[in-house]
């Protein structure tokens, strides 16, 4: 019987630095272990590649997660939105950090059209005497999810023609598999079929016998017509794995098997992951355990709709800002909390990100447009919806773009007035026209507060002792958002 050569892929996406365990992450250790699992099956066989989002995060800083990914022995990985945001000296310092290929085959410096520098369009690497091409490209929606100074250094290009050039040169170079490693989203039908970023470009490009995705939550493994097609590893969660075998006398791959494994914990542990995840996290551990209040009541977050803990995350910056209103994405928060002591943990768990707050004037008409944008049918699914505090809002979504905000008042019913002009706040990723708000974002003459958004939910949430928002309903709907592509 002839020898058929097993490649296993292992794919995840958006660890982004969730380096503690905790009753929300499983933590390095743990999903080292998993990838060390599955790897010990087939070592000389075995590629793991990171889709992106690996950098970013609030409590560690960048070469520590660079690390990470260094021990975890990945093969390559592509950069994700967010290794944009902390600008070009971060991002710099932490290609230089690697000891693997980083590849983005479409974003380039703005100034001279080339590539981020120490950057790769894509990379060959070879397991079991088999070539695997693996191309890397990065959502073209970039520039509308970092705030706009980090990326103004870099231009965002075509990913289908980065692909159109990049694939066939794999292939001229010896690539008898080719992957596409893609920070770029995707959406899953009811019928099982993927729609979105991804689905189209792979409509556009030659064909490829992987394609990896990832930027937004959601386990996937499919099939899109000879495409194995992959997304999972959301905070270290789930692996992505397709096994491929190899035919080598052919030279074509002639049998394919792909699925997501769930990380229960229950892998083998790797001492030197355990000891590395103690290494990084211990130092704060008095600050992860600072009880600021409680809770009798599961509060968690929805991206499409109101929820009370959107309420409160938009509560606290109104606060801390002492304005009138305050909005912020809801892309930008996620997870829950749970009933019993609320931990700094807990809270900046739910909200990702600790950016300056900012504050500026804005008029009754302006406040208008922001939601009329919000609310546009494209927009809306890359971004979903605002969490906002001060304002009550009545959109009718059975009416078309620009025309469905029918009424905005104050939490007493009086009319928001279109010729006022009142205060507003918000993080400094949104007053720099985050998730393509620039219309009225860029129109404001902000100013920066000295408070981040931790210390503002922190000293609200600690004032508060019990978890609490006004009881108004911000957000009254007829029908349903368009283009809702939430994953929660």
């Amino acid at each position: 019987m002839k020898r058929l050569i097993p490649i296993d892929i292992l794919a995840h996406a958006d660890f982004s630095g969730r380096m503690k365990r905790s009753r929300r992450n499983r933590g390095f250790a743990s999903f080292g272990a998993m990838i060390e699992a599955v790897r010990r099956e087939n070592p000389a066989g075995t590629l793991l590649l990171d889709a992106g989002d690996a950098f970013s995060t609030t409590f560690w800083g960048g070469a520590p997660c660079v690390k990470a990914v260094s021990l975890l022995k990945a093969d390559a990985l592509t950069l994700g939105n967010h290794e944009f945001d902390r600008g070009r000296t971060f991002l710099n310092d932490c290609i230089a950090l690697a000891d693997f290929p980083i590849l983005c085959a479409n974003i380039v410096e703005r100034d001279t059209g080339a590539l981020i520098p120490d950057t790769k369009p894509y990379v060959i690497v070879e397991k079991s005497g088999v070539k695997i091409g693996v191309v890397g490209v990065t959502t073209e929606y970039t520039p509308y999810m970092v705030t706009a100074s980090s990326f103004a250094p870099y231009e965002v290009r075509s990913c289908a023609q980065a692909c159109r050039t990049y694939i066939p040169e794999m292939r001229q170079a010896g690539a008898e598999i080719v992957v596409l490693l893609a920070h770029i989203p995707f959406y899953v039908e009811a019928d099982g079929g993927i729609s979105g970023e991804i689905a189209e470009l792979l409509q556009e490009i030659p064909e490829v016998d992987v394609c990896i995705g990832g930027h937004i939550p959601g386990d996937y493994a499919g099939l899109v017509g000879n495409t194995v097609v992959l997304k999972g590893g959301f905070g270290g969660h789930s692996l992505c794995h397709t096994r491929l075998l190899f035919d080598p006398d052919t030279r074509r791959i002639v049998e394919r098997s792909y699925n997501v494994l769930q990380n229960d914990g229950k892998a083998a542990p790797v001492a030197a992951y355990e000891e590395y995840e103690k290494q990084v996290t211990a130092p704060f551990s008095g600050f992860f355990e600072d009880v600021l209040a409680t809770t009798d009541e599961t509060w968690s977050i929805r991206l499409s709709a109101e929820t009370k803990l959107g309420n409160l995350l938009a509560d606290c910056v109104r606060s801390a800002a002492e304005t009138d209103f305050a909005y912020m994405n809801a892309t930008s928060a996620g997870g829950r909390i749970e009933p019993g002591p609320v931990t700094a943990e807990d809270m900046s768990s739910v909200m990702g990100f600790d950016d300056p707050i900012l504050r500026a004037k804005i008029t009754g008409a302006q406040l208008y447009e922001l939601f009329e944008l919000v609310y546009v049918p494209e927009r809306f699914g890359n971004n979903a919806g605002l969490m906002y505090s001060g304002l009550v809002v009545y959109a009718d979504h059975t009416k078309p773009a620009f025309s469905k905000i029918r009424k905005i008042t104050l939490p007493d019913g009086t009319p928001l007035e279109r010729e006022k002009t009142y205060t507003v706040a918000s993080s400094e990723y949104m007053a720099s026209g985050g998730n393509d708000t620039g219309q009225i974002a860029n129109a404001l003459q902000w100013e920066q507060l000295p408070v981040h958004m931790y210390e503002a939910i922190f000293t609200h949430v600690r004032k508060l002792g019990k978890l609490s928002v006004s009881p108004e309903q911000r957000m009254h709907e007829i029908g349903r958002p368009e283009n809702d592509n939430s994953p929660f």
